[in-house]
């Protein structure tokens, strides 16, 4: 089992160092908080700290509420949670809120069983997890509350749709379109927003035509690309297209194909979430690549030592992404 000598090793700083990230406190510098946040994930790295007072928990299960388990992503995700969890003899229970039932949260956190809850889907409102939280340690993954009790750790999503656009724009391209994402996604909003603010910075235009609406399926890539040819003249085209995940791009691309368009040569093309499939597709999909793994295991290290001490002064986590460039995408304009 990696110790925190080996973790501060491969990161390159000091013990000291990787303590203050471990507890949150001293003034750390991003880029040296990443390092050791992937430090941590490549040695899957446990601190002893939580094995001493999680022995003494009496409740042995959390939950994880999401909108639905549906898409690569969520595999990493939960392996990062299950990791951490299982380490410690805790179990992990799915439940979905498919119909924006969280009444049924409701009762379900009344029976008393679950010792912690990781929260990442829309239908469950802020002001529900501020309740919530007065009653169980609670983590939410897709947002960060004001609220003292409630503790986050999530992607920076718009940032990597700002870094989309300016890469887009740095490789020539100024007629930029986006497909949007599930309307109540908040993954969807910041992206769009990171979108909108990039290109607003660099002063191009943000045409409603070129704005599709897709539901985070590949089939509604599809639809909306295949839809929105039938009504363009070829030389009527943005020269890329962001797409708000990789299964809407890979359906996008899809849609261009059958119309002979060339890609990237014609139209270049860029994902979200750097799902497998993403290195296989042809083109190989560039895209932004999420930590869904270390999301998983630091949100359940978070929850972990939030059970532990539910006053502990836990500063909330931001983890950052990463463009990954491949073959989707092209320099154009000299």
């Amino acid at each position: 089992m990696a110790t925190i000598k080996d973790v501060a090793k491969r990161a390159g700083v000091s013990i000291s160092t990787v303590s203050y990230v471990l507890n949150n406190t001293g003034k750390i510098s991003e880029e040296t908080r990443q390092k050791v946040l992937r430090a941590i994930e490549e040695l899957n790295y446990v601190p002893n700290k939580f094995a001493k007072h999680l022995k003494k928990q009496q409740y042995d299960l959390v939950a994880l509420v999401v909108h639905e388990i549906k898409g690569p992503f969520y595999d990493a995700l939960v392996r990062g949670i299950q990791d951490v969890l299982h380490s410690f003899g805790y179990n992990l229970l799915i439940y979905c809120t498919l119909e924006n039932r969280r009444q049924d949260v409701d009762k379900f956190l009344r029976t008393g069983i679950v010792g912690g809850l990781l929260v990442m889907t829309p239908a469950v409102k802020n002001e529900d997890i501020v309740k919530w939280s007065k009653e169980i340690s609670i983590v939410t993954l897709d947002r960060a509350l004001k609220e003292k009790n409630v503790k986050s750790v999530r992607v920076d999503n718009e940032k990597g749709a700002y870094e989309v656009v300016k890469y887009l724009y740095s490789s020539g391209h100024r007629r930029i379109g986006f497909i949007k994402g599930a309307k109540d996604s908040l993954d969807a909003k910041e992206r769009y927003k990171g979108f909108v603010r990039a290109m607003n910075e660099l002063k191009l235009e943000i045409r409603d035509s070129d704005v599709l609406e897709g539901d985070f399926t590949e089939e509604s890539g599809y639809s909306a690309m295949l839809e929105y040819l039938s009504s363009r003249k070829r030389k009527d085209l943005p020269t890329a297209f962001f797409c708000s995940n990789d299964e809407m791009a890979i359906g996008a691309m899809q849609a261009l194909k059958e119309n002979g368009l060339k890609i990237p040569d014609e139209v270049s093309i860029v994902g979200f979430d750097d799902i497998e499939l993403a290195s296989y597709v042809i083109p190989s999909l560039t895209t932004v690549r999420r930590p869904m793994y270390q999301l998983g295991s630091f949100a359940a290290h978070m929850l972990l030592s939030v059970i532990q001490n539910k006053e502990a002064d836990i500063s909330n986590v931001v983890l950052d992404v990463s463009l990954v460039i491949r073959d989707s995408t092209k320099k154009i304009g000299g």
